[in-house]
């Protein structure tokens, strides 16, 4: 058996791990590519137990760990920070030290690392997060291009038949650079709804095999997207103790400050899931204007009464997230009776 720790870079990374007949560390640099850290492993006993910081290289080193058949823990950059404070000085070599210690004597810090299923729906979803924006954006720009052209457009679909029947006409009579740049335009927001929907198709054909998915498309106001994008996000929802920790996790639980009898909350956590609770608002936003009466609903309805629709929608948010946490917890005890 060999811990090994990693401190990834683009570039290079840094190795440690400890000599199998000395039990000395032992610490070293190679090019982080598949082939060094397949050469680097092959020397070493297996079973190989792994510990790298979650950074954006990560994915792609995970993959060719799980190749390897290596066990993989991911660490949290901020909390193995607080670790290396104690130390003097910050170095590559340090840090992998540092996490060869931590690895070995069982206190790393770790992160969730997500399975390849979750990646891959994490994938679709934020992709048509990125789609969605890039083709707001393109329409906000072909717009304003025709405003300062001194053309109008009623229509709301740039894409539409009309609208594109009015634009081609538009652009064969005017000359350089606002024929060429709406072009552009009109080709690039056609490419990004083709894609749009292309990621669609893909996310529609992983919520056709996903029981829980199905089990929350059935009640009022939760559409494939978000459902999606909050199963994507949550990743395994087993590892959640508590419904608490799962909005704390999500950024929808607010802050508290207590000292004595005295407590208070403030204002939703930096440090959480953004994409999640994104997702989170927006379902809430489609469930609270839905016909359907809903626990969300009532609660949004409650609160915007007394706080505002603001904090009305955050609290909307977190009865969506109990709803799916509650979801899985009734689909994991139906599955464990039949069995």
């Amino acid at each position: 058996m060999t811990h090994i720790a990693f401190d990834v870079h683009q570039a290079t990374s840094t190795y440690a791990y400890l000599d199998p007949s000395s039990q000395q560390p032992v610490v070293g640099r190679i090019l982080t590519d598949c082939a060094s850290f397949t050469n680097l492993l092959g020397d070493l006993p297996v079973p190989w137990i792994v510990a790298l910081e979650a950074t954006r290289s990560t994915p792609a080193i995970c993959t060719w760990l799980r190749q390897l058949d290596c066990a993989i823990h991911l660490v949290d950059p901020q909390k193995l920070s607080g670790l290396a404070q104690a130390r003097s000085a910050k170095t590559d070599r340090r840090d992998a030290l540092l996490m060869l210690d931590a690895l070995a004597h069982d206190y790393l810090p770790e992160a969730y690392l997500a399975d390849p299923q979750v990646q891959r729906l994490r994938e679709l979803t934020r992709a048509h997060w990125a789609l969605v924006r890039m083709g707001t954006m393109l329409r906000n720009l072909l717009r304003g291009m025709m405003a300062r052209a001194g053309k109008l457009l009623a229509a709301t679909n740039l894409c539409g038949v009309h609208a594109t029947e009015e634009l081609g006409q538009w652009l064969a009579t005017v000359e350089a650079p606002y024929n060429l740049l709406g072009a552009l335009y009109v080709s690039l927001l056609q490419q990004v709804r083709q894609a749009t929907a292309a990621v669609d198709e893909q996310i529609k054909h992983l919520a056709d095999h996903n029981p829980l998915a199905q089990e929350l498309l059935s009640q009022p106001g939760k559409g494939l997207l978000t459902t999606m994008g909050m199963l994507a996000e949550m990743g395994d929802l087993a590892r959640f103790s508590s419904v608490k920790q799962l909005l704390s996790y999500s950024g929808l639980a607010p802050s508290v400050q207590q000292s004595g009898e005295k407590s208070r909350t403030g204002r939703l956590p930096q440090r959480c899931n953004k994409h999640l609770r994104y997702w989170a608002v927006m379902c809430a936003q489609a469930t609270v204007h839905s016909r359907h009466p809903s626990r969300a609903k009532e609660v949004y309805l409650r609160v915007k009464s007394r706080h505002g629709a603001n904090a009305a929608k955050i609290a909307a948010a977190r009865e969506i997230v109990k709803d799916v946490y509650y979801a899985y917890r009734r689909l994991q005890q139906s599955q464990a009776t039949a069995a």
